[in-house]
């Protein structure tokens, strides 16, 4: 769109309006003018035509037409006016500029009425007499109360329009002079009020480029100095909020650069917006050639690319490993990632925040391996062996069956107690060679494993007067290994019945879910753990009362064999808990069809 400068904006309108005004006035000075002159004419025919009555009258009476026909052509010339006198039924008596006998009747004339009336008034026509337009004023001829007829005066009103004419030409002058000059004005008034507003924006755009130490002059009208000072108060302001957004940029861009952790910027695209030299470092790659490239693209790991993508996805921020190892090298990473807004509360991207745990995860592996070399010394199965083999020199061998059956439970659970050493160093392995493989399941009746475990658990139930209750489909059926979920479950179980009071109950149940999933649960109803223990429950020799757990007897191991034993059957295993009220331990299996056997 075209835009106009003000100045041909002001400009032209005040000249328009000053010429309209001008014509205006002009005009109706002119009509003014004309009118004022006809009133004048007319009243200037009515006293001539008062001066001539008396003679016109003197003669009329002495019914002397000839002298009064001189009359009118003598005084007529002299006077520059035409004289007429009619009968009072309109006849021409005398007229000083035509023969009365050839002149129409003027019985109808208007003029002539009006006299008759004894209303004179002015009338303007058209002559066909003289071929003009003539101006008439007609006065009734009284002698002693009587009316003897009307005599009529009359000027030709050409004189008035030429002169008039030549008035409204010089008012015309007059007025070209004066638009002339308003121009002039209009055109000074205008360019001082545009010349601040050109300064104005020639000032804005030195500020646009940052040249805010140029002020702008405040001079002119109020309106204008005050914008002035009102656009300078703004580009101090804005001098210093940009040089403290570069002082801050510039100690973000230390801190950004300082940092050990590397930081990823991405916009919703998830193109890669910044890099730091750490996380540059982190990944084997130029920060240079990285900015603006997908992130996928620019570092080929889907993993990553997942990590992005969940970041600006949820609302909260979220964290998680991100596993890099390939390329003859191992590298595992540990991400923070959250979205970030613009000042709409849209949106914009998203920062990811990585660390280098590589040696981390060497010594959780250390960590592994160390289990797998003492889990021996920290199976359950060996508390039922002693409490069987307790039994048995506490007198239980005066019964031979009793102690037969007894002989036969510790030599099955030695066994059991082998198997599962040599299944968990399996597992072991498993997890050393990057979980590769799966684990052997077979398709089992659930509630096997639950009675098994809750058998070995009843000798301990007992010493507390604790009872062990099971609520399970008889039909139920999951993907497992015997031997390593009942391990799980023994864990859960005893676990409970420590931090379950004397006397109290612990359940366990089983069902399916939304989804064909298979839920275990464990519930105990004892002193329940605090929120802040529950996120690092499941990890190896975490515990959350210490002196109560080596009162107790645990290792702070237990519940970390369950994770990985419920994570080795594909599964996952949580816990919910309230102080006062007991805990659930919950294993979830994965639906049937996603094992494969």
């Amino acid at each position: 769109m075209l835009r106009k400068r003000l100045i041909w904006q002001l400009f032209p309108s005040q000249l328009i309006i000053t010429l309209i005004a001008l014509m205006i006035a002009a005009g109706y000075g002119a009509y003014s003018l004309r009118t004022f002159q006809l009133a004048q004419t007319a009243a200037g025919l009515e006293a001539r035509a008062r001066l001539a009555q008396e003679h016109v009258l003197a003669l009329l009476a002495e019914k002397n037409l000839t002298a009064l026909r001189n009359f009118c052509t003598t005084a007529g010339k002299k006077s520059g006016t035409r004289l007429t006198v009619t009968a009072l039924d309109g006849k021409v008596l005398a007229d000083s500029d035509e023969e009365p006998g050839r002149m129409e009747n003027h019985g109808g004339r208007p003029e002539i009425i009006a006299a008759l009336a004894g209303r004179p008034a002015p009338f303007i026509r058209f002559s066909h007499t003289l071929q003009e337009n003539m101006m008439y004023v007609a006065v009734p001829l009284l002698h002693n109360g009587k009316n003897l007829g009307v005599l009529r005066t009359a000027i030709p009103i050409t004189f008035i329009d030429s002169a008039l004419r030549e008035i409204f030409l010089r008012i015309v002058w007059g007025c070209l002079l004066v638009a002339l000059l308003v121009a002039l004005v209009a055109w000074f008034i205008a360019q001082r009020i545009s010349r601040p507003l050109e300064e104005m924006r020639l000032g804005a755009e030195r500020f646009a480029d940052g040249a805010f130490t140029s002020k702008l002059r405040e001079e002119g009208a109020e309106e204008v100095a005050s914008l002035a000072r009102a656009m300078n108060a703004m580009a101090d302001q804005l001098d210093t909020r940009l040089k403290t957004i570069a002082r801050q940029h510039s100690q973000l861009q230390a801190v950004f650069s300082s940092m050990v952790e590397g930081v990823i910027t991405v916009d919703t695209e998830e193109r890669i917006l910044d890099i730091n030299q750490a996380g540059a470092r982190l990944l084997n790659l130029d920060p240079e050639k990285l900015r603006g490239k997908n992130a996928l693209m620019a570092v080929r790991n889907l993993t990553l690319q997942r990590f992005i993508s969940r970041t600006l996805a949820e609302a909260n921020p979220i964290e998680g490993e991100i596993d890099l190892t390939g390329r003859g090298q191992e590298k595992y990473f540990y991400a923070h990632g959250a979205r970030f807004q613009d000042a709409a509360k849209m949106t914009s991207g998203a920062i990811i925040v990585i660390n280098d745990v590589t040696s981390l995860r060497r010594l959780e592996n250390m960590r592994r391996d160390f289990v797998a070399n003492v889990s021996h010394e920290l199976k359950t199965p060996i508390t039922s062996i002693e409490g069987f083999a307790e039994t048995l020199l506490d007198g239980a061998l005066d019964t031979p069956e009793d102690a037969r059956r007894f002989v036969e439970i510790i030599a099955t659970q030695a066994k059991r107690l082998h198997a599962i050493i040599e299944d968990l160093l399996a597992l072991s392995r498993l997890e050393q060679e990057q979980e590769q493989t799966r684990l052997a399941l077979t398709e089992e009746m659930i509630i096997h494993p639950l009675r098994r475990a809750i058998e070995i658990c009843e000798l301990k139930a007992a010493e507390k007067k604790i009872s062990i209750e099971l609520v399970v489909p008889a039909d139920l059926t999951a993907a497992l290994n015997g031997p390593l979920f009942e391990q799980a479950l023994t864990n859960l179980i005893v676990n409970a019945i420590k931090y379950s009071d004397e006397g109290g109950r612990v359940l366990v149940r089983a069902g399916e879910r939304e989804g064909g999933k298979i839920a275990v649960e464990v519930q105990d109803f004892g002193a329940g753990v605090a929120p802040q223990h529950l996120p690092r429950l499941f990890e190896r020799f975490y515990r959350s009362d210490a002196a109560r757990s080596r009162k107790l007897g645990g290792t702070g191991l237990g519940l970390a064999i369950v994770k990985h034993i419920v994570q080795a059957h594909g599964g996952e295993v949580g816990v919910t808990s309230e102080l006062g009220r007991g805990s659930t331990f919950t294993i979830l299996l994965a639906p049937k069809k996603a094992y494969v056997c």
